[in-house]
């Protein structure tokens, strides 16, 4: 049974699981840039490794961006993607500000898992956190 875990992905985690995702994996340079910028992320593992993630980043205060909503293939169409973002926005309503901009740039087809979640098309998909 997949479990969220407080140990976040490591470089090589992240760029596989974007990879295999079909997201496309970063040089691991930038992957390590990038990950120790995010404000929050989420992390769902199946007996230690990772098999869905997403974060947001941002500068904290006034905007930030849901990135890298990742289902490695074997686990998809199980519902993992909602359960991803719905605990990434859970974790954004306790650890960002009200008011905050919070958008996401859904790839094609991707866009009716967002509207579930408030998300509404603009230039890109935008939720202010209430």
């Amino acid at each position: 049974m997949p479990e969220f875990s407080e140990a976040p992905a490591s470089v090589r985690e992240y760029c596989d699981l974007r990879d295999a995702s079909g997201l496309g994996a970063f040089p691991e340079e930038n992957a390590r840039i990038g990950l120790s910028n995010t404000l929050t992320g989420v992390w769902l593992r199946e007996e230690g490794p990772l098999i869905a993630m997403a974060r947001i980043i941002g500068d904290g205060g006034c905007f930030a961006q849901v990135t890298d909503v990742a289902v490695h293939p074997d686990f998809q169409r199980q519902g993992l993607g909602a359960k991803v973002m719905a605990e990434i926005l859970k974790q954004a309503h306790e650890r960002l500000p009200k008011n905050l901009y919070l958008s996401l740039i859904a790839d094609p087809g991707a866009e009716n898992l967002y509207v579930k979640f408030d998300f509404e098309p603009r230039h890109g998909m935008s939720v202010i956190l209430q």
